[in-house]
């Protein structure tokens, strides 16, 4: 059977149900204020969150070659020098994990750190790397966490050299045959007394103290998901897998909620009752008109069904739970993942307790078949999924997160219903009173997601957000200045007609910042004259004179 990294992850949880989050109002939706007037500049007071921050650790620490490599030519100690290197980011990683991350009250290592944050495993730099000796090595490393906003005011800190704010940890100290066990489900860490880690109860040889700095690392912009790109080939395709649960059945409950929610969002069910729907049934389909054109969302729901071919108590049914999610990477353009998970453990979609199979461990999604050069989002909706953004962004088809969205969770989230579910499937076929789609910001689906994570703080964010469209993706640019009377001579939704400076009414295109405008625009803020209230921003002449020279 696998074995999953902490007990917490066997009671952490999914979604909660409620009714589509209410969204606000963004510029160039149908219902945007007729007297939009641009806010003079200075008036208006790749992870993206709405709660959580990524920040920057970084210290000194050390390997040690084998005795008999002292010796060694001085190529064959680099290379043992730099696997080692290696070995000991992922082993940071873990201890830094295990301090951050929120524990339960009846966890062994409950007492031990407990800040809401993570390591973000794989995002690592080696540094400074010197010898000290024959066989000691020093290297200074850097890594990615995540964590609330507040995390440092919650992290024991005091002021260290030149004035960085720093902390001090007790990290385990396997041996270099430990730290190379790395076989998926038995890795080192998944054993006493790294598992459960808690310095207090740990000899002294057995544990080193490394002196950590943290700060800020630099925030991401708002953007919005890549839709000319999802939609390219006039259909939109969405698998939802919902992994095994323990506390009640919850992947059948699910499944079972969603069948009947998605028909009455107007999708097409591929059979006539929930009880009748296997894994090849096909998809629940509908119709869009997105910027003009008909586009085809197609949903297809996976979960084990007892009895059936995907059996989560059994080997060949979480084979089969395993290939579907396998062949939904490859293949589709909206992944969504629905249960437990938690720290270096990606998806579990079947049983651990009676079955090692129909597991995907995030050390796997960085080798796991993906469309190269084909953009596709992906939903890990469960605990602590934020290493699996990392997994993501190192597979080959997606190198450094380039075509590929990862939305992630940092600490608990809520077991008891499909909501963010439902919510990450409104964000995508939003349509207004006139059918048309009403693509949203991504900042606007992650404070719906973050409002579902009711007695929780789970904190959602996006991985690869940096390249994505800062201009609406139905932005007409060319119509950008053009005169207009009202928001729809201006090319429909995403588009806006506001007064620019002394020009009067111009057509404008809805942003996020900067990046979204062409040479010459800028994107700036935009309130109803009338309420001298600011509701979104648009790109329009940097210097608030139409036409441009």
């Amino acid at each position: 059977m696998p074995t999953l990294p902490r007990p917490w992850l066997l009671t952490c949880c999914l979604a909660s149900l409620s009714a589509a989050a209410c969204v606000e109002p963004e510029p160039g939706d149908e219902a945007m204020p007729e007297d939009g007037v641009v806010v003079p500049e200075g008036k208006e007071d790749d992870f993206l969150s709405l709660s959580a921050y990524e920040y920057r650790v970084e210290g000194k620490t050390t390997v040690t070659l084998e005795p008999e490599l002292a010796a060694a030519p001085a190529a064959t100690k680099e290379a043992r020098v730099r696997e080692l290197i290696g070995y000991k980011q992922i082993a940071i990683a873990w201890f830094l994990t295990e301090y951050l991350v929120d524990k339960e009250r009846d966890e062994p290592n409950a007492s031990f750190g407990g800040f809401g944050g993570m390591a973000k495993g794989g995002a690592w730099e080696d540094l400074d790397v010197r010898a000290v000796d024959a066989t000691t090595y020093e290297f200074t490393f850097r890594q990615i966490v995540a964590g609330g906003k507040s995390l440092m005011s919650a992290l024991p800190l005091r002021t260290g050299a030149g004035g960085a704010k720093v902390f001090t940890l007790e990290i385990g100290r396997p041996t270099n045959a430990q730290l190379a066990q790395l076989e998926t489900n038995h890795e080192w860490y998944r054993e006493a007394p790294y598992d459960a880690w808690d310095p207090a109860t740990v000899p002294a040889a057995q544990k080193e103290a490394l002196t950590m700095a943290i700060a800020r690392e630099t925030a991401s912009a708002d953007a919005w998901f890549d839709v000319d790109a999802l939609l390219a080939d006039g259909k939109l395709d969405i698998d939802i897998h919902f992994g095994w649960d323990y506390h009640d059945a919850y992947h059948v409950k699910h499944a079972r909620a969603m069948y009947s929610w998605l028909k009455t969002k107007g999708f097409t069910a591929p059979v006539s009752s929930f009880d009748k729907l296997t894994r090849t049934s096909g998809a629940f389909t509908r119709k869009l008109t997105a910027d003009g054109r008909q586009v085809t969302v197609a949903v297809r729901l996976f979960y084990g069904k007892a009895g059936s071919s995907t059996d989560p108590d059994t080997d060949a049914g979480g084979k089969r739970l395993e290939d579907d999610m396998r062949a939904s990477l490859a293949s589709r353009d909206v992944i969504v993942y629905s249960g437990h998970s938690g720290p270096f453990y990606g998806f579990a979609l079947a049983n651990w307790r009676t079955t090692s199979e129909g597991d995907l461990d995030d050390a796997e999604m960085a080798s796991v078949a993906m469309p190269a050069e084909r953009y596709q989002v992906i939903v890990a909706e469960g605990c602590d999924t934020y290493q699996i953004g990392e997994a993501f962004r190192r597979n080959p088809a997606k190198p450094d997160g380039a075509f590929v969205d990862v939305i992630t969770t940092t600490s608990f989230s809520d077991a008891s219903t499909p909501a963010a579910v439902q919510d990450v499937i409104t964000a995508l076929i939003e349509r207004d009173s006139q059918g048309r789609l009403r693509p949203r910001t991504i900042k606007s689906l992650l404070g719906a997601l973050d409002a579902n994570a009711a007695g929780f703080h789970t904190m959602y964010g996006i991985h690869g957000i940096d390249d994505n469209p800062a201009l609406h993706p139905f932005g007409v640019v060319e119509n950008l200045c053009s005169e207009c009377d009202a928001n729809a001579d201006c090319g429909g939704v995403g588009n806006l007609c506001v007064t620019i400076g002394d020009d009067g009414r111009r057509c404008a295109a809805a942003c996020t910042d900067d990046r979204g405008c062409p040479d010459g625009y800028a994107c700036r803020a935009i309130a109803s004259a009338s309420s001298s209230t600011i509701y979104g921003q648009a790109c329009v002449p940097a210097d608030l004179s139409c036409p441009l020279e």
